[in-house]
């Protein structure tokens, strides 16, 4: 396999909050290769949102305090990067999908204006062919009358409809690398479906490499060639998909899968739910983040255990034997 287009090693991100410091992102490793997909999923606060702007280089550099390891797109090192270097790869190289477009995208101008102000600016296109692509890019991605949405407000479309803006705006420069942080939230089923398949067809057409990031694990079983499991800042399990999903080893995934539905759950089934919290990531434990959760956990738990293994990695003193989900 050809080298990968995005290669992350021991990537920090640490954020000053009123509560104290917080250890969002605490050493995290991956490769991407382009044209394929990671999936990474935890629950919310694991560090999911803020791994993703740490690779934007979007965190505010007023709270960020430490800023460590390397992330390597296409051998350079974004970590050594100004904001100017940064904001040169963004859109034409790294793009993102945001959680929610209404604080996204800009209330004051229009859709079209929006998708076309990058084209100007970062491809040169002047502005009426710029405004034309901007129409192709919103009929490429479904919303039809893709002219009239073109001349409207976020505010006039619906919540599917400014997700479907929000994909043709990462998709407007043709980027490499594309990120989707939860880019389903509070979409009805159907759309979510829709949505995801939009994605699917676009990283397909471009090659583009794929960051999923999503707390359902029916997502990424769909999508990832490669899962990462999230937990407390720190990948706790990692692997190809269809491997990590069939035999987890790690308690935590074993545990997000138990609390999954699945084409057999019965409607109305009350899903079993993961008891206690995750830690605050002001004050991690110096042992296993997910120890005080865990019914296997014991006195070896007190240290923290390193993720270990090659092509499918792990991070636990107990693991599972894999193919179980109540071992």
């Amino acid at each position: 396999m050809s080298a990968p287009l995005l290669s992350v090693r021991g990537l920090q991100t640490w954020l000053r909050t009123p509560a104290g410091v917080v250890r969002a992102v605490d050493g995290v490793d991956f490769d991407l290769h382009a044209g394929r997909t990671l999936g990474i999923v935890g629950e919310s606060g694991s560090g999911k949102s803020v791994l993703a702007r740490s690779l934007m280089g979007l965190n505010p550099s007023s709270i960020e305090i430490r800023a460590g390891g390397e992330a390597r797109y296409d051998g350079r090192d974004l970590r050594t990067l100004d904001e100017a270097g940064m904001r040169q790869l963004r859109g034409r190289n790294f793009a993102m999908v945001f959680q929610d477009p209404m604080t996204s995208l800009n209330p004051v101008m229009t859709i079209g204006e929006q998708i076309a102000q990058p084209l100007r600016l970062r491809m040169g296109l002047p502005r009426r062919a710029a405004a034309e692509r901007a129409v192709e890019l919103l009929d490429s991605v479904g919303i039809p009358s893709a002219r009239e949405r073109a001349r409207q407000y976020p505010h006039e479309l619906s919540g599917g409809q400014r997700q479907r803006v929000m994909i043709a705006l990462a998709l407007s420069c043709d980027p490499r690398v594309l990120i989707a942080d939860e880019p389903t939230t509070a979409l009805d089923v159907t759309v979510q479906r829709q949505i995801l398949d939009l994605l699917q067809r676009a990283q397909q057409e471009r090659e583009m490499a794929l960051v999923l990031i999503t707390h359902d694990l029916g997502v990424v079983a769909d999508m990832a060639d490669e899962i990462a499991v999230m937990y407390a800042g720190r990948f706790v399990e990692r692997g190809p998909a269809r491997d990590l999903l069939s035999r987890p080893r790690m308690r935590y995934t074993q545990a997000l899968l138990r609390c999954a539905p699945t084409l057999d759950t019965p409607p109305r089934t009350r899903l079993p739910a993961i008891p206690g919290r995750p830690p605050p990531l002001t004050a991690a434990p110096d042992g296993c983040a997910f120890a005080a959760r865990c019914a296997h956990a014991d006195d070896e738990c007190r240290q923290a255990p390193a993720l270990t293994g090659d092509t499918h990695a792990f991070a636990c003193w107990h693991p599972a034997s894999g193919g179980a989900t109540h071992d």
